[in-house]
């Protein structure tokens, strides 16, 4: 107090404005810092407030497995690219819908898929995997008979069926890299363990996980019980599709039938109620003339 009334400035109102111009710098310190990290947003804190539906799916996926180096496997920069400030107002975070996006982490998988038949109908990563979770759409079953919808009815494909053998117990070969040979603590290693993504080569060892028995037993007894039934099995299934057209064939015959039948009758009485007026006429005639004979 003594200080402040030496000096005449910091007396009467002026002491008053001297306060609030104190008190309105300390708030513009104590602002400042936390305009700039609303500005910056910081991808480390794996994600935005706006999004946080996405940002919860992403903390439990495989990208946001953390690194030796105590950062994720995948942040979301990585796939939607450098934050703008002031987003979306300002600017617009454009993302590639294609496959081309996954390419930068997973070349060996996308390699696969760039040779498959689903990049050449067009079918991209999204178009199976969700991105934020990298789960699949849909159940294993529902996922490939959403596009592949024609029944295969040849005997190798209805043996499995009738095996209950989903599609992917074949065609989704393992990597030749187990995820548990792996000797390294960094989750993205696992990238080089992930599935065979070209879906037509199937190894021989999805083979032998279901038919290692009958492999063995079959060099010894070749002609016993469970592998005659087996073979029983598929030569049925080879007849599968000969009995369907035979069976289209007696359908549409008896469609023919039943259309025809009345017609017949209804012809056949026409035809001989006709016949027998020509042959009375015939006869009356002959009579007639044999009367004037």
């Amino acid at each position: 107090m003594r200080i402040m009334n030496r000096f005449p400035l910091f007396s009467g109102p002026w002491r008053s404005i001297a306060a609030a111009l104190l008190v309105a710098m300390v708030g513009v310190f104590l602002y400042a810092p936390a305009c700039i990290a609303v500005a910056d947003q910081p991808e480390d804190d794996g994600g935005c407030s706006c999004h946080s539906a996405e940002t919860e799916t992403w903390q439990q996926s495989p990208h946001a497995q953390q690194t030796p180096d105590g950062t994720p496997v995948a942040t979301c920069e990585t796939c939607h690219g450098v934050y703008l400030p002031d987003h979306p107002e300002e600017g617009m975070i454009q993302l590639e819908t294609d496959s081309s996006i996954c390419r930068s982490c997973h070349q060996t998988t996308y390699a696969q898929w760039e040779g498959s038949v689903h990049a050449e109908a067009g079918t991209q990563c999204i178009g199976c995997h969700v991105a934020h979770s990298q789960n699949l759409r849909l159940s294993d079953q529902t996922l490939c008979r959403s596009c592949h919808r024609d029944a295969l009815t040849d005997p190798l494909h209805t043996a499995h069926w009738l095996a209950d053998a989903p599609c992917t117990s074949c065609h989704l070969a393992g990597s030749p890299i187990e995820p548990g040979a792996i000797a390294s603590t960094d989750p993205a290693m696992a990238l080089l363990a992930a599935p065979s993504h070209d879906f037509v080569h199937i190894s021989s060892v999805k083979c032998l996980e279901c038919h290692s028995q009958e492999v063995t037993e079959a060099s010894h007894r070749p002609a016993d019980g469970d592998y005659t039934t087996r073979l029983a099995l598929i030569n049925a299934a080879e007849q599968i599709p000969v009995l369907e057209e035979e069976l289209y064939s007696a359908m549409q015959l008896q469609r023919t039938l039943s259309i025809l039948n009345p017609m017949s009758l209804g012809f056949g009485i026409s035809i001989g109620g006709l016949a027998g007026i020509i042959f009375m006429l015939v006869i009356a005639r002959k009579g007639r003339k044999e009367d004037e004979s």
